[in-house]
């Protein structure tokens, strides 16, 4: 390779690296009032926004955010617990800093407006079914490891008991505790436990009868947290006996919690999957 070209590719990687850079906007707590990053598209196509959400690892949730902004979406990943100026744990979170973040994406120059895309995994998954049931400008939803229902908190300090995961106008939402009827062994265990010994009447149920938008659940068959494959069912039972089709969930045999972070590698069967169930549901 003789120097002109090695110039070549330095000058172009380096204005690559300086686009990317450009696209990418910070949003702090004492500024925005949100925690997140903004990566705003190349081309303004007019794509729908999404907001991305993580799980109980907290903090921004960049990796999940990747493969959607490098698909094009305006995308903002928003951190809800353990960033700076927020609450270190997952614990009485409130939803009107979700909608906060779902009203800043909608007017920024590169999106739709009035309409957003939320994608979770995990407690973000249950944030974002969550998210849609009570906000009519969700389109669609992508949630990776769902629930059907409300769960508590998580605490670093498993000896205390949690209170709820979210409040809403000052009070907490109706949750399913954590109450195991016997020896616990591991996570997927003490969740199904608790679901089993639940005496909530049915008030934490997830409010599916409000979703209006677009679900596409995806579970791995050996998920070893909690229960998701039953639930992501239970979820789409409930969404599609009112609504034909408007939910479909798709389980992956050898997949765990996370499905093995497959559907991150961009180019993979699954990665094509879920970047198409980002916009399957246009058309509604």
């Amino acid at each position: 390779m003789n120097t002109q070209t090695v110039l070549f590719c330095f000058i172009f990687f380096l204005l690559v690296s300086m686009q990317c850079e450009a696209s990418t906007r910070t949003l702090k707590v004492e500024d925005e009032g949100l925690a997140a990053t903004y990566y705003a598209p190349d081309s303004s196509d007019g794509k729908m926004g999404v907001l991305v959400l993580g799980g109980s690892e907290g903090g921004l949730p960049e990796k999940l955010a990747k493969p959607i902004v490098e698909a094009g979406f305006p995308t903002l990943a928003l951190a809800y617990f353990k960033e700076e100026g927020l609450p270190p744990e997952l614990e009485r979170i409130p939803l009107e800093y979700i909608y906060q973040a779902v009203s800043w994406l909608k007017v920024q120059p590169e999106t739709m407006p009035d309409k957003i895309i939320v994608v979770g995994w995990s407690k973000g998954a249950e944030l974002s079914l969550l998210l849609a049931s009570k906000d009519s400008s969700v389109h669609n939803v992508v949630a990776i490891a769902p629930s059907s229902v409300v769960w508590a908190g998580i605490l670093k300090d498993w000896s205390k008991v949690p209170g709820p995961s979210w409040t809403y106008n000052g009070k907490d939402l109706a949750f399913v505790p954590f109450n195991p009827s016997g020896e616990v062994n591991g996570l997927l265990d003490l969740y199904t436990q608790s679901l089993e010994n639940r005496t909530d009447s049915g008030e934490a149920n997830m409010p599916i009868q409000d979703i209006s938008a677009g679900v596409v659940l995806m579970t791995g068959e050996n998920d070893e947290i909690w229960p998701s494959p039953t639930m992501a069912e239970t979820v789409c039972e409930r969404i599609n006996a009112r609504t034909e089709k408007k939910c479909k969930h798709i389980n992956y045999q050898g997949a765990d919690h996370l499905l093995n972070y497959e559907f991150l590698k961009s180019g993979s069967d699954m990665n094509q999957t879920f970047i198409q169930a980002l916009t399957k549901h246009n058309n509604h």
